[in-house]
């Protein structure tokens, strides 16, 4: 059974709108979305094929197949978005074992640090390209999926 085949068909058209949530929660959380985040973006998408994660690599690969700007006209639906999160991370909990969620919502949250990290903030140092609201944002979206922050370099040191 490959991993898609776990989710119904709409609980999957769901989960390909994440990629886009994730990335504009990071990247306008400090009102500019920038070239440098949109093109790390483009960069995640295409580097799907490379994702250890099983979940994040097939979702990835069929986002790139899809409408890219109904995902992203969805995704811009503020109105919508804790209800969209929610039902996202219960269709994952219920669909993955404890460990299968985590390594997959630890891969997207890595995929919203690249996006934060590709600009703004301060030049150099710890916490470089990172700023104040991008941070706001990532630590939200930890506490939003439950990222088990010890289990990142787990899956992913």
């Amino acid at each position: 059974m490959s991993i898609k085949e776990k989710f119904k068909k709409d609980e999957w058209e769901l989960l390909k709108v994440l990629p886009f949530q994730v990335f504009l929660m990071v990247a306008a959380s400090d009102a500019d979305v920038d070239k440098r985040e949109l093109e790390e973006f483009d960069k995640d998408l295409k580097g799907a094929p490379f994702y250890k994660d099983a979940l994040h690599r097939d979702l990835l690969l069929d986002v790139l197949t899809s409408d890219i700007n109904a995902l992203l006209k969805q995704a811009m639906d503020t109105t919508k978005f804790a209800e969209r999160i929610r039902r996202m991370k219960s269709i994952l909990q219920a669909k993955l074992t404890v460990e299968e969620y985590q390594r997959f919502v630890g891969s997207v949250f890595i995929d919203g640090i690249k996006i934060a990290r590709a600009s703004g903030g301060r030049p150099t140092g710890e916490g470089a390209n990172v700023s104040e609201d991008e941070k706001r944002a990532l630590v939200a979206l930890a506490a939003l999926f439950d990222v088990d922050m010890s289990s990142l370099s787990k899956y992913y040191g």
